[in-house]
Formats: C-alpha cells, structure tokens, sequence
C-alpha cells in the first residue's frame, strides 16, 4: 500500500495561485491608487429645508409684539382662542404631514 500516491505537481497549483493572486492584488493597488472624490446628492426636499431654516435664521422677529398682547391677555383672562380655528389648523398639519 502505498501511502504517497498522489503527486507533488497537484500540490503546487495551489501556490501557484497564490504567486498569482499576490501579483493581481499588487497591480490592481496601483491602478486604483489614483484619487477619488467623493460625491454627495441633496435631495429638493433637503435644500428647501435649508433654505427655510437660513430665512427663519435671518428673519427678525416681527411676532415679538404678538407675543406680549397674548401674554398680557391671558394674564388678564380676556383671551379667547378660537378653537375651530385650532382644529383646522391641527388637521391641516397632520394632513400635510402625511404627503
């Protein structure tokens, strides 16, 4: 019986593979060694948002004045909201939200 029967060539392709395989990773590295650049999409969605956020940003605050006549009705117990107002307002939101 023989024990090393299978010959020592069958072996060798393995490495031989190996040699090749070294090589083709060390050219490919020098082919992809140039720079690249990268890129980056905005969404229309996304620059609007943006924008919005830069004017609201830059916009002074011209409710100020707004602000404290509610403020001194409330203290008062003269503010009355309108509540059907309200509820339009809130459904039109969520009904926007929902686009």
């Amino acid at each position: 019986m023989k024990i090393n029967q299978y010959n020592q060539t069958q072996l060798k392709a393995y490495s031989n593979n190996r040699v090749k395989d070294t090589v083709d990773k060390a050219q490919s590295q020098t082919k992809s060694s140039a720079p690249t650049r990268d890129v980056v999409n905005v969404s229309s969605q996304a620059k609007l948002l943006g924008t919005a956020r830069q004017t609201a940003t830059d916009s002074p605050d011209t409710r100020e004045q707004k602000v404290r006549d509610l403020r001194e009705q409330v203290r008062e117990g003269t503010y009355k909201p309108d509540i059907r107002k309200t509820a339009m307002n809130l459904v039109r939101d969520e009904v926007d939200f929902l686009r």
